[in-house]
Order: structure tokens, then C-alpha cells, then sequence
């Protein structure tokens, strides 16, 4: 996980939905054995917990009330995907300035930052769902402007408040950009999701199981490292004032 040339990719350039999705996947075929760790931290624990409360994988018919519903779906908000958005934005960094990312000095950094990156997600992620509740529209624009808000808290040390804010200004002028972003990678995701509930089926058995947690491995990592690279290829156009109508 450590050996070897560190790979390097140009942070500071902005990209293409094309090269935004590339550069996502070189980095994990680079570093495929560093993201798959970090991603199961989160996803094996998350699964087991799920087990315990519905009585099938995450992927699986789920058994349990509403009450348990809510309390996974809060889990995941406050939890699955803010502390793997935030793992795998601080390893991203150090690829991206040359350095070999190392599995705990990672861990470290994503664990120190959780809390504002969980409070940016869960506030995100409410108003986001009443947006769709109400005319879906005012969803869809609040899930362009805070694509990268997990992003934004784990690494510019501010509040969640801040962190809403400056997922705005950097989405802002890109929303056509980030919006084709989120459509391939959502596809991606619920294709696999979809082909995983259909082998899970409402067993829990053991070999069902590890296909869940590998697929959910996968699904999360490619998501959270698409958005890691999304978050700086923003921040690249907003600091040059690229128009995204070039690039998209």
C-alpha cells in the first residue's frame, strides 16, 4: 500500500466529466489495495450492523419497521458516507501532491474531520430530500450545489455552514459540468446496486453477504474518489475562471 513510484495527478488543472471519471479510475487502479481498506473500515461494520437490524445485507428485502429504516438511513448519513468521502479525500491529496498515500496517516486525517463533514452531509442530505418531497427541481439543484460539501469540510477546516457555502460557490457557473458528473456516476452505482439486490435476493447467507460488502466497496469507492477529484477539478475552473461550457 505504501511502495512503489507515488503516482501523481494534476490537481490544478480542471478536467472534462471525461477526465474527471479517468483520472478517478487510474487512481484506483494505482492504488487499488489502499482504497479497497479504507472503503471496508466503513462498509464491513455498516453491513453487519444492517444484518443485525433487518435481518438481510444492505443490498437484500429488507425485514425490519420504519424505525429501522431511519436509523440505518441515519447511520449512513452520518457515518458510511462522510467518513469514506472524507478517507478517501485525504488520500487523494497526497496523490495529488506526489506522495505515497499511507493507510493510517490517512485514517487519521478522515476520523479528525468527521464530525463537521457528518454535520455538512446530514444538513445536505435533509434539505436535499425535502427539495425532491416538494417539487423535485429545488432537489435536483440542491444535489448539483452541494455535490462536494463532504469534500469541502474534510479539508478547508472550516464549519459545516462554511463547508455548504463553499460547495455552493465552487458548483456555481458548473452546474451542466457537475450534474453530467452525477448522472454517470449515480448510473454506475445503481446498475451494480440493482445487480447485487438481484443475487442477494432476501437471503443472508454467508457467500451473499461478502458479494454485498464487495460490491458496496466498490459502488462507495468509486463514488467518493469521482467526487474527491470532482471537488478539485472545481476548485481549479473557479480559481481560473474557466467556463465549464468548454470542458463539459
Amino acid at each position: 500500500m505504501t511502495t512503489g513510484t507515488p503516482m501523481a495527478i494534476d490537481l490544478r488543472r480542471p478536467k472534462s466529466v471525461g477526465g474527471v471519471l479517468g483520472d478517478a479510475l487510474r487512481c484506483y487502479a494505482r492504488y487499488p489495495v489502499l482504497f479497497a481498506v479504507l472503503a471496508l473500515g466503513v462498509v464491513v461494520p455498516y453491513t453487519l450492523i444492517v444484518l443485525v437490524a433487518n435481518g438481510a445485507a444492505p443490498l437484500g428485502r429488507q425485514h425490519g419497521g420504519a424505525t429501522a429504516v431511519l436509523i440505518l438511513l441515519l447511520l449512513d448519513l452520518l457515518i458510511v458516507t462522510p467518513l469514506i468521502s472524507a478517507l478517501f479525500i485525504h488520500a487523494l491529496v497526497a496523490v495529488g501532491e506526489g506522495r505515497q498515500p499511507r493507510l493510517l496517516e490517512v485514517a487519521a486525517l478522515g476520523v479528525r474531520v468527521l464530525p463537521v463533514v457528518a454535520a455538512a452531509e446530514v444538513v445536505a442530505g435533509i434539505a436535499t430530500g425535502v427539495g425532491f418531497l416538494l417539487l423535485i427541481v429545488p432537489g435536483v439543484f440542491l444535489l448539483i450545489r452541494w455535490a462536494v460539501v463532504a469534500q469541502a469540510a474534510a479539508i478547508e477546516r472550516g464549519d459545516w455552514l462554511g463547508a455548504l457555502r463553499r460547495s455552493g460557490e465552487l458548483t456555481a457557473g458548473n452546474y451542466l459540468h457537475v450534474l453530467a458528473v452525477l448522472v454517470i456516476v449515480g448510473l454506475i452505482a445503481l446498475a451494480l446496486e440493482q445487480a447485487g439486490a438481484a443475487i442477494v435476493g432476501t437471503s443472508a447467507n454467508v457467500p451473499q453477504v461478502v458479494v454485498v460488502i464487495a460490491l458496496l466497496t466498490i459502488t462507495r469507492s468509486f463514488v467518493a474518489l469521482t467526487t474527491a477529484v470532482l471537488y478539485f477539478d472545481l476548485v481549479a475552473r473557479k480559481s481560473r475562471l474557466t467556463p465549464s461550457a468548454k470542458l463539459l
